[in-house]
């Protein structure tokens, strides 16, 4: 068990408390105990130096492997930037390079306190190995738009990747009302 002390907990049961001189807990993946000092027994024992505990961040709109085009042709109105620049880009990769960029992204999100994406990208196997191999939690969303989705391969997706397990799932996820239109459904 993991005893994490001297901490200011941020709790979200009701009105959201900051409680301060608290520990807590954990045994594995779980959280066993919240509170006051009592004695237990403890493999190892962290003071926190007064920081907060708090459940993570959810990114509930991700695209992990576009980490590539950070900064790129930032500079243009949102029409130009896709076509000229993003699409043109996307066009090259593969799921060996979105796997990279996947993991450079699972990274950022960990330093900021992303525990979870939701990710609506175009390479679900990409992001399926890169969050496997890291051990990362997402959702890979079926990027229902009017590019790169279809029903059947979505269901495929669907079937396929509820079936995995370990922190990874798979829901449908309409991208954007600019690239989503009614005739594609």
């Amino acid at each position: 068990m993991i005893r994490f002390y001297n901490c200011k907990i941020i709790d979200f049961d009701g009105d959201v408390q900051v409680k301060e001189g608290l520990e807590l807990w954990t045994k594995g993946e779980k959280i066993e105990y919240i509170g006051e000092h009592k004695k237990g027994d403890f493999e190892r024992e962290i003071d926190c130096g007064g920081n907060v505990i708090m459940p993570g961040f959810k990114n509930a709109h991700a695209h992990s492997p576009m980490t590539f085009l950070r900064s790129y042709a930032e500079d243009l109105p949102l029409d130009r930037w896709l076509n000229e620049a993003v699409f043109p880009m996307e066009s090259k990769l593969n799921d060996d390079y979105g796997v990279w960029f996947t993991k450079l992204a699972i990274m950022e999100y960990l330093t900021s306190g992303i525990t979870s994406a939701f990710d609506m990208y175009f390479l679900p196997e990409a992001i399926y190995r890169a969050v496997k191999e890291t051990g990362y939690r997402s959702v890979i969303c079926g990027a229902v738009n009017n590019f790169v989705s279809n029903p059947k391969e979505l269901e495929e997706e669907h079937i396929k990747y509820n079936k995995c397990g370990n922190g990874i799932s798979h829901m449908l996820g309409f991208h954007a009302e600019y690239t989503t239109y009614i005739k594609i459904l």
